[in-house]
């Protein structure tokens, strides 16, 4: 295996070429305890355990990592050397069985701890993609001036399915006051268990959620209507491409609405 001759920092931007290098050194430090087996002075081979060692280090800045490093470099100068192994306590293992053990254990903890720093990267990733998608302006889910007069009830449950507050609570008002018994999830799963609670009339359900999909969401709704109560699934989305309409359709929306949506359209929709 080939390791680049230059190492790089840790950088704390959104980049797993430190992760590969880390890893490709971590491979290439395996390999070579399995071709030597130590036990006798081999100056050659340390040297390049602690060359492996450094580069690793030095591609992937982490304390956990560096502890395990130090360790295969400790263990590997008794390893390879005459003496090394003389005055050693390893119990019922010979020295050198003991002085490998101690090496691969200690390489498992550092491959451990890529996979640890890989997942925490990957999470920080997708927290501050949801960030800056919710900081993006997505248009309101109505336009024009809506009348809150209150209207007298009316005999609809209507669920509302939409991660961004503001344009939730612009629809919920707007169906409250115009008699509506309304109901309010903030995400995709909340949606569906609130559906299957309130067994509502009509959902109105965002495309864009941070848990799923309101594809999704309506194909599961589709699938988990009971005889005689089928649901009025109304998408209200900032998707409005001939594809994202033929998209709801087939996933089992009857109704496919672009924000920002004019309240007098919507409420019209709901009448009929």
């Amino acid at each position: 295996m080939q390791i680049p001759a230059e190492s790089r920092t840790f950088s704390s931007a959104m980049d797993f070429h430190d992760l590969d290098e880390a890893r490709a050194l971590h491979g290439a430090l395996m390999e070579l305890f399995v071709a030597h087996t130590g036990g006798k002075s081999d100056p050659k081979v340390l040297a390049r355990v602690e060359q492996l060692c450094d580069n690793a280090t030095a591609a992937l800045d982490d304390l956990e990592c560096r502890v395990a490093l130090r360790g295969v470099k400790s263990y590997s100068k008794l390893l390879f050397s005459d003496d090394g192994v003389a005055d050693l306590d390893s119990g019922s293992l010979s020295a050198v069985d003991y002085l490998r053990l101690r090496i691969y254990n200690a390489l498992s903890a550092y491959r451990g701890r890529l996979g640890t720093i890989e997942a925490e990267r990957l999470l920080r990733q997708r927290t501050e993609f949801e960030m800056r998608r919710r900081r993006s302006l997505e248009p309101p889910a109505l336009t024009g001036e809506a009348n809150y007069e209150n209207a007298g009830p009316r005999d609809l449950k209507i669920l509302i399915v939409e991660d961004n507050r503001d344009s939730a609570e612009s629809l919920r008002r707007l169906l409250y006051h115009s008699g509506y018994e309304v109901s309010v999830a903030f995400t995709g799963q909340d949606g569906l268990r609130a559906a299957k609670r309130m067994k509502p009339d009509v959902v109105l359900c965002d495309i864009g959620l941070p848990d799923t999909n309101g594809f999704v969401v309506a194909s599961t709704l589709r699938q988990e209507e009971t005889e005689g109560k089928a649901m009025r699934l109304i998408a209200v989305t900032a998707y409005g491409q001939e594809q994202d309409r033929r998209r709801a359709i087939e996933a089992g929306f009857d109704l496919h609405l672009v924000k920002p949506v004019d309240p007098v359209v919507l409420l019209k929709r709901l009448e009929n």
